[in-house]
C-alpha cells in the first residue's frame, strides 16, 4: 500500500510501503521529489524478519543444545530470593556485556543439578548473540575432544590454531565442568584454553556443580585465578532441582 505526507515547506514526500503477515507494514522506498525517482529504503524483505532470521543464524552458531532453544531471563521460573539473585546477576552480565567483554570479565556459575545454570547461560548467550557479539556454548568434554583430534596426523589443524579459535569468540561457555576424570592432561587442556582467553581479554562462563573449592582444585589455582580477575562474578545455585517436581 502507498500513502503521501505533505508539509506546507516542502514537496510532498510519497512513501510505499509493504504488508509482513508477521510484523505489519514496513517502509519499502521512498519517492525522491528532487531526483523524480523511487530511492529503496530497505531493499529486501521486513526488516524485523531479517533481525529474526539473523538472530536464528547466531543461535545456531551458538551450539546450544534443543532443550535450551527458548531459554531466556523472561521464563526462568523464579520462587525464591536466591532465584532472584542470580537471574539479576545474569541479567545484568548480558546487558553490561560491552563493558565485560572489553575488561575480559568472567563468569562461574555453579550449584546443583537442575536448578537453572545451563538456562540462564543460554539465555545470557542469546542476548550477547543479539547484540552482535559471537558466542559458543560446549562442554568439557567436546573442547577436550575437539583438541585431541588434532593429534591425528591426518588432522588438518594444529592444537595451537584449535585454541586460538576458542580464544576468538567473544564469549565462551564451558559446561559440565568438573565431569571430567580430572586428570592432568584435561587439566593442561582446560588451562590452555582459559589461559588463551585470559590474554586475549575475553570473557568465559564455566558452569559447575562442584564447590568454589572444588573449582580451583579441579582446573588448578592459576586457571582458577584468572577467572576471577577483574571482579569476576560467582552466582550460586544453593536450591532443590526443578526436575522431576512435577
Amino acid at each position: 500500500m502507498s500513502s503521501s505526507e505533505s508539509d506546507p515547506h516542502e514537496l510532498p514526500e510519497e512513501k510505499y510501503y509493504e504488508d509482513c503477515p508477521a510484523h505489519g507494514p514496513w517502509l519499502r522506498s521512498v519517492y525522491n521529489q528532487e531526483q523524480q525517482e523511487w530511492q529503496g529504503v530497505v531493499p529486501i524483505g521486513c526488516p524485523a524478519c531479517r533481525r529474526d532470521a539473523q538472530l536464528q543464524t547466531l543461535l545456531k552458531r551458538m551450539a546450544i543444545p534443543p532443550r535450551f532453544a527458548n531459554c531466556s531471563f523472561d521464563n526462568f521460573a523464579v520462587e525464591s530470593a536466591k532465584q532472584q539473585t542470580a537471574l539479576d546477576a545474569c541479567r545484568s552480565y548480558a546487558d553490561d556485556f560491552q563493558q565485560m567483554h572489553t575488561r575480559g570479565v568472567c563468569m562461574v556459575l555453579r550449584g546443583n543439578i537442575g536448578t537453572g545454570k545451563n538456562h540462564l547461560a543460554c539465555a545470557i548467550a542469546r542476548q550477547v548473540s543479539a547484540q552482535g557479539y559471537s558466542s559458543l556454548l560446549l562442554t568439557v568434554a567436546e573442547i577436550i575432544q575437539r583438541i585431541r583430534a588434532t593429534w591425528d596426523r591426518q588432522s588438518q589443524e594444529t592444537e595451537a590454531e584449535v585454541i586460538e579459535r576458542f580464544a576468538e569468540v567473544n564469549l565462551l561457555i564451558l559446561d559440565e565442568v568438573g565431569r571430567q576424570y580430572g586428570s592432568e592432561a584435561e587439566k593442561i587442556t582446560q588451562f590452555q584454553v582459559i589461559d588463551a582467553r585470559y590474554r586475549a581479554m575475553r570473557p568465559t562462563i564455566i558452569i559447575s556443580n562442584l564447590l568454589p573449592a572444588e573449582i580451583s582444585t579441579y582446573l588448578g589455582g592459576a586457571a582458577y585465578d584468572r577467572l576471577r580477575e577483574n571482579d569476576g562474578i560467582l552466582v550460586n545455585f544453593d536450591w532443590e532441582s526443578h526436575r522431576g517436581r512435577r
